[in-house]
């Protein structure tokens, strides 16, 4: 008599963030192939498309490991996502531990890593291990955090003379709001760094090689998400008119505010490299 297969457990309630890595996760894998939840690197020659997406992501990956010095063995991969660049720095050598907020993306990187890497479910802040590691690598997860505990927890955790490696977005303040959220205030945070125990050895301004990935994602609202929208409101406007009356009287605004933002046609490469930048920064305690 064979034995009943177990239910898989449920998939854990996720706050707004991390739903949407998961979610990205998950569309990701199931359209293109995609691994990784960073940005893609797109080199001269490079066709911006889907299809091009998990090769762009790859070129990323590839170009962070190469900013890594030479010594480095231990590293901390902060905000690890779904493993795979710690899969990547294990296949290289590297001595990799993790850490993740994300119920689902932990399970995840679990998964892949297998018994390679430890992969701590915990926020970085809160991250209860001794250390010290020779590199700690924020790879577009410093954005999610206050910047000033941040640090304060990397100094703890960081040898001597070792290093933070940062690849991340971060909010031009000269030229005001613009229509793509999120990043830390890059003055604000060249200020923080100058007033810590950190150095700064090498920044690369990679803008330009990222911001096609926003061309893309404005493709997808445009050409997919908004077609959807607006067929499934068209629907439930034909089935449910007092229903869909009654929605748009209590959420009208709330719904102009995410067509306005998500099917402006704004969030695209240029606006993007208007108000961002995109940037790998290695700094090194001082001994």
């Amino acid at each position: 008599m064979t034995e009943p297969e177990a239910t898989p457990p449920p998939a854990p309630a996720l706050d707004s963030p991390e739903f949407g890595l998961a979610l990205g996760l998950v569309v990701g894998r199931f359209m293109l192939g995609m691994e990784d939840l960073h940005y893609g690197y797109w080199p001269d020659g490079l066709a911006v498309s889907p299809a091009n997406l998990p090769m762009a992501q790859t070129r990323y990956t590839d170009e962070l490991i190469a900013d890594i010095p030479a010594g480095v063995q231990s590293i901390l991969d902060v905000g690890c996502g779904a493993g795979k660049t710690a899969e990547v720095l294990v296949g290289r050598g590297y001595l990799v531990e993790c850490v993740s907020p994300n119920a689902w993306l932990t399970s995840e990187a679990r998964r892949r890593l297998g018994g390679r890497a430890t992969v701590h479910q915990s926020r970085f802040e809160d991250l209860g291990v001794a250390g010290p590691y020779d590199l700690l690598l924020f790879s577009e997860s410093l954005l999610f955090m206050d910047a000033p505990k941040a640090l304060a927890r990397a100094l703890a955790l960081t040898r001597s003379g070792g290093y933070l490696l940062i690849a991340d977005v971060f909010r031009r303040t000269e030229t005001g709001k613009g229509p793509i959220g999120g990043g830390q205030d890059w003055s604000r945070f060249e200020a923080l760094m100058a007033g810590s125990p950190f150095e700064l050895e090498r920044d690369t301004d990679i803008t330009r090689f990222v911001a096609p990935t926003f061309d893309l994602v404005n493709r997808g609202s445009l050409e997919m998400i908004r077609p959807a929208y607006e067929l499934i409101m068209a629907r439930m406007t034909a089935r449910h008119p007092w229903l869909m009356r009654l929605a748009r009287w209590r959420f009208g605004k709330a719904l102009a505010r995410y067509e306005a933002k998500h099917f402006s046609g704004q969030r695209d490469g240029a606006h993007f490299a208007r108000h961002k930048s995109y940037r790998r920064l290695l700094y090194r305690r001082r001994q």
